[in-house]
């Protein structure tokens, strides 16, 4: 039987909370806590402070920025009827094993596979894709030196090609929150076969509507 204070704790657990700490925001977005961080002092997260100095992030403003970032994101893909994607990961085994996944998940991308970044970066050029997901796991200077490089192929061209840089570099990450290529998007990685077919199913999703 339920009691009144049962039936009060079950109500509570019912309602979504409405703010997230700082590191529950930056796990909801995929990003690291440090770029949540410099989100909201840039305002595009609206958060608080407690008496303590911890920051509560608005749930419904973390799902605007989600949903601007896929519809940006989409806007910026030249959406055939079968997107070109191209992924970079410096791990062949890794590259066969996400091979056989692609094939039972039936998605109509057309996915190629690189595991060298430089070779993926001098192909873009003879064959242009319609987005490129990059895992870096190189020293920083050398990802910064691979940014950099992105951003002059997208000034060089007419349009500018969509970008995901998955790395675990803090450094990289607030590079692009404080103003870098706005075409070219950072994830907090490693990458892996579950977010990257979670971020195809919203790619696709985001085209279709």
């Amino acid at each position: 039987m339920l009691t009144p204070s049962t039936l009060q704790d079950t109500k509570v657990q019912q309602v979504p909370s409405q703010f997230l700490s700082t590191a529950a925001a930056a796990k909801m977005l995929g990003l690291s806590t440090t770029l949540v961080q410099t989100l909201v002092d840039q305002g595009d997260l609206k958060a608080w402070k407690t008496r303590g100095g911890h920051r509560r992030i608005s749930a419904e403003s973390i799902q605007d920025y989600q949903s601007q970032a896929n519809s940006s994101m989409t806007r910026k893909l030249k959406m055939a009827s079968t997107p070109k994607i191209s992924v970079v990961v410096e791990d062949a085994v890794w590259i066969e094993s996400f091979k056989s996944e692609l094939i039972q998940w039936k998605l109509p991308v057309e996915v190629s596979f690189f595991d060298s970044v430089t070779e993926a970066i001098l192909d873009l050029s003879s064959h242009r894709p319609d987005m490129v997901v990059m895992e870096l796991s190189m020293p920083l200077a050398q990802q910064v030196k691979t940014l950099k490089a992105l951003e002059n192929f997208n000034k060089r061209g007419k349009s500018p090609l969509s970008v995901v840089i998955v790395t675990q570099e803090k450094g990289l990450i607030s590079s692009v929150a404080n103003g870098a290529d706005s075409s070219i998007q950072l994830v907090s990685g490693p990458i892996s076969a579950v977010w990257l077919h979670a971020y195809l199913i919203g790619i696709l999703a985001s085209a279709k509507m």
